[in-house]
């Protein structure tokens, strides 16, 4: 359904509300107008409505009246041959009889015969017992009212009417002091029979005519008004089931009215509830033009869905804050210090010329002292919003230094927007594009990084296969007798050559593993003073004849960390070779084990060639200290140890001063707690774990061989296929 579709829709669903209150509000307008007449003839309303015209009270007292005329003509208490005169005006509508048995005096347009007859019932002996009379309906005629001398008789369509119940509307008639069975009139007969159809008699001026006549017109009104009630049910059942239809349109008022200032919303709101006081002094309180009432309510029902919707917009779209708004634009194209020094100038000056001017009516005299009062409020307010937007712009700007400081930190997670006023808007959005150059620049080293592993990993699984032929045929022909001296060097060669790119295949394997996060450990409790000693034992014949003066600093008692030994007995051997071929000659190498909550392993040597690079150089993949490689390596040592230890849960730096290198290693150190925990978990498993370790790698450990054996140095079994 298209926009315009739906603005139709919800524009009909909201005149349906709009129709209904104003039905609504004109039922009430006219219920109060004839409030009175509504009140004394509320009995009249049903009757009217189901169209019974004898069941009203103007046609009861119409009775109560006639029969009251005949009571005394025939009676002779008073002179009203006048009055029954007039009934022969009803013509066939009415039809009447009345008489004196004493007297003999009769009136009438019927004969007695006709409408009244006797009636007896005789007793079981023979006898009168009881006898009345019964009053004959004509043909065409559906009510009547008879007194027999002792009590009065009534019937209506059929349907007797107990005309001494207070409810059947006789006894607010003339009829009343003849129902008091206390004073009867046993003499006096009276009758009066209504037709059913009332006519208009072309001779003479009906009363019964007439009030028929405004009987159809009160029930044609009756019915017109539940006619419009039901409308009214109907259009605020639809207003009700399509009230998000009439809510949209309630938004489109709020959307319109909210173009207004408030100052203009409350000059129309005095103005509608004075105009409403006029015509209450104008009009009196019994006679009220509804119009500027019903007008009003319109008003305020505007201003209510205005001020929902909008909330304290409603209130704060004034023509200050348009001043302002005029203002932040002439001030969005100056630069951000001199903005802000421009915001408090101007806040100063429009505060001075509101003090001059509050200072001059009031200063003029009682009767203008009251105009002061909005210009003081409106300084008020003034350093109200700027202190609010001094507020606001310094949270924004905390928003700033925290992202930035996030970005410093490595976190370019998705943040909050600022709204388009902002002062750090065009700041907030320029740190957006840095965060996500940054972060796009990660991506894709991290991205390249991968690849390069997952190449490394490849190639050298690809070349470990035809490199363990080559070495193998190589060991064959070594083996072969009666070789000349200078095959034989040859063969020795090769042999070297083979072993050198399989411990660099090896290498490159183990350090794709490393960074990849593949490599699985094996953490246990290790003695950290123990394995360095024990690397340096098993280097100790290359020590020697390095000529390289060692200065260990290693403490008697136990240093136990949790870590992978073979990995770490690893990185020791790297860095201690690394500083055995780079080492200056007869110079000393250190070696200290520094105890603490967290250890330190420091290697120091001093170089035999100038170092013109930095740490972070150093530690990258196939970069070697010596450019000119006059030396055995291939420049993976360090990136290696330094895989091994990040892995193994320590850290690894690198410190360069002038010729001293120094690299230093450190691990959290198990706590007494932790130490008996994990002592205890290796007593239960001495049966089975401990049996694991038979083949050396237990020297690694806290239980390692009494003999001295060596830890493990990488070999074939360590590559992982």
């Amino acid at each position: 359904m298209g926009t315009k579709s739906k603005r139709s829709r919800a524009f009909l669903v909201w005149l349906c509300f709009f129709l209904g209150v104003n039905i609504l509000l004109g039922l009430a307008a006219l219920g109060w107008e004839y409030r009175n007449d509504i009140r004394n003839e509320s009995g009249d309303i049903l009757p009217v409505i189901l169209g019974d015209f004898k069941d009203t009270s103007i046609f009861k007292k119409d009775m109560g009246e006639r029969f009251e005329y005949l009571m005394r003509y025939v009676s002779g208490t008073g002179y009203m041959e006048s009055y029954v005169s007039t009934f022969s005006d009803e013509g066939e509508n009415l039809l009447y009889y009345a008489e004196n048995l004493n007297t003999g005096k009769t009136v009438g347009n019927i004969e007695k015969e006709k409408v009244i007859a006797q009636e007896s019932a005789g007793s079981h002996d023979g006898g009168d017992y009881q006898s009345w009379e019964k009053v004959i309906l004509q043909p065409g005629y559906d009510y009547y009212l008879y007194y027999n001398g002792s009590s009065v008789l009534a019937q209506n369509r059929n349907r007797t009417v107990n005309v001494y119940n207070h409810s059947s509307g006789y006894r607010d008639t003339w009829l009343d002091p003849y129902l008091y069975k206390s004073e009867p009139y046993p003499h006096i007969r009276i009758l009066l029979m209504v037709k059913k159809d009332i006519t208009e008699n072309p001779y003479a001026y009906s009363w019964l005519y007439y009030i028929r006549q405004q009987f159809d017109q009160a029930r044609w009104r009756c019915l017109g008004i539940i006619g419009v009630i039901v409308l009214d049910l109907a259009l605020f059942i639809i207003a009700l089931v399509k009230r998000k239809d009439k809510r949209e349109f309630d938004r489109t008022l709020a959307r319109i009215s909210g173009k207004l200032w408030i100052e203009v919303k409350v000059v129309i709101s005095i103005l509608v509830l004075s105009s409403c006081s006029v015509i209450i002094g104008a009009y009196g309180y019994y006679e009220i033009n509804w119009i500027p009432y019903i007008l009003a309510l319109w008003w305020f029902y505007v201003m209510l869905v205005d001020l929902l919707t909008h909330r304290m917009r409603f209130f704060t779209h004034n023509s200050i804050t348009w001043l302002i708004g005029r203002y932040r634009a002439f001030e969005s194209k100056k630069p951000f210090q001199k903005a802000l020094l421009w915001r408090i100038h101007a806040l100063i000056a429009a505060e001075i010329v509101l003090v001059i001017i509050a200072f001059f009516f009031a200063a003029a005299g009682t009767r203008t002292a009251s105009i002061a009062i909005p210009f003081v409020l409106a300084g008020l307010y003034l350093i109200w919003l700027y202190l609010r937007q001094f507020r606001k712009t310094v949270n924004e700007l905390g928003m700033v230094v925290d992202r930035i400081e996030a970005m410093k930190n490595g976190k370019y997670e998705a943040a909050s927007s600022l709204p388009a006023d902002s002062d750090f808007y065009k700041t907030w959005n320029n740190l957006a594009r840095i965060q996500g150059g940054i972060q796009q620049a990660v991506e894709e080293k991290l991205r390249s990084e991968r690849m390069k592993m997952e190449l490394i990993t490849n190639v050298s699984h690809d070349l470990k296969t035809p490199l363990t032929s080559i070495i193998s045929y190589t060991d064959l022909i070594a083996r072969e007798e009666g070789l000349p001296d200078n095959v034989k060097e040859y063969v020795q060669i090769l042999s070297q050559k083979a072993d050198r790119l399989k411990t660099l295949i090896q290498d490159l394997f183990e350090l794709s593993k490393a960074a990849s996060g593949d490599m699985v450990l094996d953490l246990e409790r290790i003695d950290l003073a123990r394995l360095l000693e024990q690397t340096l034992a098993d280097m100790d014949e290359q020590i020697q004849e390095s000529g390289l003066t060692f200065k260990v600093n290693v403490p008697g008692s136990p240093v136990y960390i949790m870590s992978d030994g073979r990995r770490l007995y690893r990185v020791f051997q790297n860095l201690i070779s690394n500083a055995l071929k780079y080492s200056m000659k007869s110079s000393r190498v250190y070696v200290n084990l520094i105890p603490g909550s967290r250890a330190k392993v420091e290697i120091k040597n001093v170089a035999n060639y100038e170092m013109d690079f930095d740490a972070d150089e150093i530690m990258e993949r196939f970069v070697r200290g010596d450019k000119a490689r006059s030396t055995e390596g291939s420049g993976l040592g360090l990136a290696i140890a330094r895989s091994f230890t990040l892995a193994c849960g320590g850290s690894f730096n690198i410190s360069i001063d002038g010729d001293l290198f120094k690299v230093t290693l450190a691990f959290n150190t198990l706590t007494d707690d932790e130490d008996e925990a994990d002592q205890g978990e290796a007593d239960q498993g001495d049966g089975s774990a401990g049996s694991d370790q038979g083949d050396g790698s237990a020297g690694l450990t806290t239980s390692d061989q009494e003999d001295g054996s060596t830890g493990p140095i990488l070999d074939d079994s360590q590559v992982d296929d």
